[in-house]
């Protein structure tokens, strides 16, 4: 089951944790920050908690366009994590 990217959803502050300690190989860009931002394996973090760590790691300075919901973007690479089973 995918996470949601609905405003109900987000505005619920939920949490996410690595499920795995191996890491995948990644190319620099927004999944890597994303990736980054939830080590340590096993730590829990909110959505909220993310979004600090993932703009502290320079997100934002990743969107062309900077209308975009960067809590939408995290849900959205969340989910491509999700899809190998590093998440939960």
């Amino acid at each position: 089951m995918r996470f949601s990217q609905s405003r109900a959803y987000i505005n619920s502050n939920p949490r996410f944790a690595l499920t795995t300690a191996s890491r995948p190989k990644l190319q620099r860009g927004q999944m890597t920050i994303v990736y980054e931002s939830l080590e340590p394996y096993r730590k829990d973090y909110s959505l909220e908690e993310l979004v600090r760590r993932c703009v502290e790691r320079n997100y934002r300075e990743t969107f062309e366009g900077r209308t975009t919901d960067i809590r939408k973007s995290i849900l959205y690479h969340l989910n491509r994590i999700k899809s190998v089973r590093q998440v939960n």
